[in-house]
């Protein structure tokens, strides 16, 4: 081979080997970029600069929790960023940005040149676009800066300049910028320190905000303005000689004074929600809270904790509940949120004993079952029990208020009435009706006996909300939440849980402080100038206080009473919840400007009835009264309690003296009384047992021969008693009959009958047990042999 043609061949190796090697490294990149893939997926779901702001109704800010990185940033969109702004931030940090491909080469040459130079890496040559990838990649978090990082962070810069435009590209890059403090984006940052939007700032503004993020901290304006405005000015002269600012725009931009504003935290108004609404992913949520009223809601019961520390609680809680939609508009979770014992605790949704709060909710099922709101009830001494364990409820203060009409003995929280009516209505049935109208009740049917009449559930206060609305809304339970939903501001339809008139009925009741005499002996702690319904509630050892209330436009309840569960000084609902409620129904109430009734007036229809009986007046009827019924249930009996009564009968001379003569459900009741004694009615007359009386049959009763005759006493079981049949027998039990007698001849036998048939034989010391089914039953105890004369024992019971 000549030399010349050994020549010509290595020249066309010499071309092509540099060829091969550009091809080889561009296939390579290509390849390496692929496998670098792109961030434009993540861009969207990339939260972690942003916190979580809460709004009340109106738009306010009621709190706003940072991010995990303690950034509080807002999203902004592109178009409301002002100009200045962005052609401050890319003439800062990318002044090719709109050139480049994700890479700026020349860029990268200039800082590999400087890197060489001082021995140490010094400059990246990074684009915008890079940038973003890396705070994309390590959620703005220190992180090593190697060569593999740093090709790695390049590719997949092209790869996002690949897949977005610039403008797309520059938006999400300002909004995950860390502008110190914990502002994030470009309008927190503006906000913060300026007080306006980032659409709004000035040049000088501006160009101080985008020099920030290269040294957050060596260039804080609160530390270190002069350092910030230094760079501040380099920048805009940086500017103003790439044509980016006129000369006027210059002038005008050095000579403003920028002052950077002290930082304002956002307010912290309902912190247990906002802290609670804040731990989800969105950044905004929107609440149904009035800011206005739960600030003065907040404030209320501040002012009241001296007053229940001295009673020996330590802890209330609040909640106000628009009826018409069933949105929370005040919520507070404590007295105090900074409290180091257990102020963060939510008192609002923690599970509490009810007392009588849920006594409404049975009254309400019984009118609509037909009980009238003056039907007589027996508020006396009941037992009830199976045969091996008899319960035996009272009342709060331990006194017996005797007869009393129901709606009396629902506004006064009377326990004996609520137990029988518990008892006739049954625990699963009670259960069930709770549960819909808004209570949870964790445990089974089997969990809860007749003491849930009393409140032995545990419910929390915005259940109780929810129920108390479901009344207000007359019967009608729409769902209570804090959470904005759509709404055209009307009337949310709901489901129905009770007649419209049995809960007409129950808000008559419950807004009629004389009906509260009888079993609170007193008026409600507090005067409104509106009519509301409400209900006290006590627990058990004075642990739980509570008040709940509502008028047609607002329901409150109130809780006050210790987080740890301790028992207070015997703080009462009435004297812990009471003043409490009142003040905030009031504040609530002040934003209501047109206040309608109650209920319904179509509801329900009035007429006079004795005030005793609840039927029509007699000619023996001291009072007449004027009362609310069920339109179409009015009552068509004539009072047949009070009597006109001399020696032991009832007579028909209108000039004889009045009494009470009651059915047999009050014997025993009466046995404890002088005989004849005045009564608890607001006259005093005598109440007398029909039992102990000729031709004065009450209620149905047969006449009686009069006392001083041989007779039977039954002491077992009572009048009026209610047994639990055994669980383990399907359909029968056995009942314990236990019996005395009074001037028959000793050694008498006695034979019990129920239903009329004959059971069983008695021989003194006259205890025996007959079978019994479930159902109502007459009890009697005779004589047996026919010639012994005596009066017959009985006892009406029940057998659930």
């Amino acid at each position: 081979m000549s030399a010349s043609r050994l020549r010509a061949i290595l020249r066309r190796r010499a071309v092509r080997a540099p060829l091969v090697v550009i091809v080889a490294l561009f296939v390579s990149w290509r390849i390496f970029r692929a496998m670098a893939g792109s961030p434009a997926a993540e861009i969207d779901g990339a939260r972690w600069t942003e916190g979580t702001r809460v709004l009340a109704r109106d738009g306010r800010v009621l709190g706003e929790r940072a991010s995990s990185l303690g950034l509080r940033g807002r999203r902004v969109a592109l178009d409301d960023v002002s100009p200045r702004l962005v052609l401050a931030t890319v003439a800062s940090e990318d002044r090719a940005f709109y050139r480049h491909d994700g890479v700026d080469r020349l860029a990268l040459a200039r800082a590999s040149l400087s890197n060489v130079k001082r021995g140490k890496i010094v400059s990246g040559g990074s684009t915008i676009t890079a940038q973003l990838v890396k705070r994309l990649d390590h959620q703005g978090r220190p992180h090593r800066r190697t060569i593999a990082t740093k090709l790695v962070e390049m590719a997949r810069a092209q790869n996002l300049e690949a897949a977005m435009d610039k403008r797309a590209i520059l938006e999400a890059y300002l909004n995950h910028l860390d502008y110190g403090h914990g502002l994030a984006g470009p309008e927190a940052a503006a906000r913060g320190y300026f007080g306006v939007s980032a659409r709004d700032v000035s040049l000088a503004q501006a160009a101080l905000l985008a020099v920030l993020p290269r040294a957050p901290s060596a260039l804080d304006p609160y530390r270190h303005l002069d350092r910030a405005v230094a760079r501040q000015r380099a920048l805009l002269h940086a500017m103003h000689a790439r044509g980016d600012v006129s000369s006027d725009d210059l002038s005008r931009a050095l000579a403003e004074i920028v002052a950077v504003r002290p930082l304002k935290r956002s307010p912290l108004v309902a912190p247990h929600l906002v802290l609670a609404a804040a731990r989800g992913s969105s950044p905004i949520v929107e609440t149904t809270i009035d800011f206005d009223l739960q600030r003065d809601a907040e404030a209320i019961v501040t002012t009241h904790v001296p007053l229940l520390r001295a009673r020996g609680a330590s802890g209330a809680a609040a909640i106000v509940v628009d009826n018409a939609t069933g949105d929370v508009l005040a919520e507070i979770g404590s007295a105090d949120y900074f409290d180091r014992d257990a102020g963060a605790v939510d008192l609002v949704r923690a599970r509490r004993q009810a007392g009588s709060t849920l006594k409404p909710f049975l009254y309400a099922r019984a009118f609509e079952r037909g009980m009238s709101p003056m039907q007589t009830l027996a508020d006396v001494p009941t037992e009830l029990g199976t045969t091996g364990a008899v319960y035996a409820p009272d009342n709060f203060d331990g006194v017996f208020a005797g007869p009393v009409s129901a709606r009396e003995a629902l506004a006064g929280s009377l326990n004996v009435p609520a137990v029988r009516i518990a008892v006739d209505l049954g625990p699963r049935e009670i259960v069930s009706t709770l549960r819909r109208a808004g209570l949870e009740l964790r445990g089974g049917v089997e969990t809860y006996g007749t003491s849930i009449a009393l409140g032995s559930a545990e419910v929390s206060p915005i259940e109780l909300a929810e129920a108390y609305a479901t009344l207000a809304r007359g019967g009608d339970r729409v769902g209570v939440t804090d959470r904005k939903r759509p709404s055209d501001g009307g009337w949310t339809a709901g489901e129905r849980v009770f007649e419209a008139s049995a809960a007409a009925l129950v808000a008559d009741a419950l807004a009629d402080p004389i009906a509260r005499i009888r079993g609170l002996r007193t008026r409600a702690t507090g005067e409104l100038s509106f009519p509301v319904a409400m209900k006290t509630g006590t627990s058990t050892a004075y642990r739980d206080a509570w008040m709940a209330g509502f008028t047609r436009e607002r329901t409150v309840v109130v809780w006050v009473g210790n987080p740890s569960g301790a028992p207070t000084s015997k703080l009462t609902g009435a004297a812990g919840a009471g003043p409490i409620f009142f003040d905030v129904m009031k504040r609530a109430m002040r934003d209501v400007g047109s206040r309608a009734a109650l209920a319904d007036v179509a509801l329900t229809e009035e007429t006079e009835v004795c005030a005793l009986s609840g039927h029509l007046p007699g000619d023996a009827c001291p009072d007449r009264v004027s009362r609310k019924f069920a339109r179409g249930r009015l009552p068509g009996n004539v009072c047949n309690l009070h009597r006109h009564a001399r020696d032991g009968r009832c007579v028909g001379e209108e000039r004889a003296p009045v009494a009470v003569v009651l059915p047999a459900a009050f014997d025993r009741f009466l046995a404890e009384r002088a005989p004849g004694a005045p009564g608890l009615d607001p006259h005093g007359l005598p109440w007398l047992a029909a039992s102990r009386m000729t031709a004065c049959a009450a209620e149905g009763a047969e006449a009686k021969t009069t006392s001083g005759e041989p007779r039977v006493v039954l002491v077992k079981p009572r009048p009026g008693a209610i047994f639990h049949a055994d669980d383990v027998r399907s359909d029968s039990d056995v009942l314990e009959v236990v019996a005395t007698t009074e001037g028959l001849p000793d050694g008498s036998t006695l034979e019990i009958l129920v239903d009329g048939d004959a059971r069983a034989s008695l021989r003194p010391p006259y205890k025996g047990i007959v079978a019994i089914a479930r159902g109502e039953h007459t009890i009697e105890v005779r004589p047996k042999e026919a010639a012994v004369m005596g009066r017959v024992a009985r006892a009406d019971i029940i057998v659930r």
